[in-house]
């Protein structure tokens, strides 16, 4: 192999490796979430197979809010790589803290996220696996 073909693909070969490399850093340094999340309340399921959690958010800022995540308990309880709590997110803005203001089970397929401010909680969706997730406003 002539020694200027050699250095070409050594070079090459060198260049790609730090290309990717930095490709790497720069989508991990992306992926990690800026936010803190705490543990707030925590409701299992009658027969314990479905946990749903309540997690205070922190944006940095000022900006709080709370999330309501639901899992499977089979599922492991880790936070998953872009550090955000287990499980699948179902609802957001919602902090209990009036009096009447809850999160329950109602048989194991129904989670009910009581509310007595003005809006409704935002649910991302309506059912997971065979739970379904409603609002209910509490009566003053």
């Amino acid at each position: 192999m002539k020694p200027l073909l050699r250095r070409f693909l050594v070079g090459g070969a060198i260049a790609t490796c730090l290309a990717v490399l930095a490709i790497g850093w720069i989508a991990t340094a992306f992926m990690f979430s800026p936010c803190q999340y705490t543990l707030t309340h925590t409701r299992a399921s009658p027969s314990e197979r479905y946990v749903a959690e309540i997690y205070s958010t922190s944006c940095g800022m000022g900006s709080s809010r709370g999330v309501v995540m639901l899992r499977d308990r089979s599922a492991l309880a880790l936070a998953r790589v872009d550090e955000t709590p287990p499980g699948t997110l179902v609802a957001n803005e919602f902090t209990p803290a009036a009096e009447g203001e809850d999160l329950f089970w109602e048989g194991e397929t129904t989670l009910v996220l009581s509310y007595a401010g003005a809006e409704a909680p935002r649910l991302v969706t309506r059912e997971w696996g065979g739970v379904r997730i409603e609002t209910r406003r509490v009566s003053r």
